[in-house]
């Protein structure tokens, strides 16, 4: 699952990049289990806050979801996908070339780092300090998968 925040470019609009007064915020992406749409509602509850509008494609896994958020769902052609979704188009494209240029071979037991080592450059593009952010992320990082803790 991909998800991209789309923000109001304001003064910084540039029709080119841009398109429709909107640019690229934060980028999430989730390996899911199952495309059913009971997980798919209990993945996006968890991770958007309520007064949130859903641009989509028109699957059924999106159902429930009309409930909850504003959501515009659409048809997407394979021609149209990169002017309805942009970003979630380029980042799933930038990704596909990370994984298959850098990584080579993927496990699925390690998928989801991958993709958070995507996601985490994606998101700290422009941040001053990178690696103070990384050494607080690093150090502040749960072992939850271990069962006993280190020592």
């Amino acid at each position: 699952m991909v998800s991209v925040e789309s923000k109001d470019a304001g003064d910084e609009h540039d029709p080119k990049k841009h398109g429709e007064k909107k640019k690229v915020g934060y980028l999430k992406m989730k390996v899911v289990e199952s495309l059913k749409k009971e997980y798919v509602t209990n993945k996006v509850v968890e991770s958007l806050e309520t007064n949130t509008t859903i641009i989509s494609d028109k699957s059924t896994s999106y159902v429930d979801l009309e409930k909850q958020y504003d959501v515009e769902s659409k048809v997407i052609l394979k021609k149209d996908i990169s002017k309805v979704l942009p970003w979630v188009h380029t980042a799933i494209s930038n990704a596909k070339r990370l994984l298959l240029d850098v990584h080579h071979r993927i496990d699925d037991n390690f998928l989801q780092n991958y993709l958070n080592e995507f996601c985490f450059k994606f998101n700290s593009r422009y941040f001053d300090d990178l690696f103070g952010r990384l050494m607080i992320a690093a150090v502040s990082y749960r072992w939850d998968y271990l069962e006993e803790p280190c020592g």
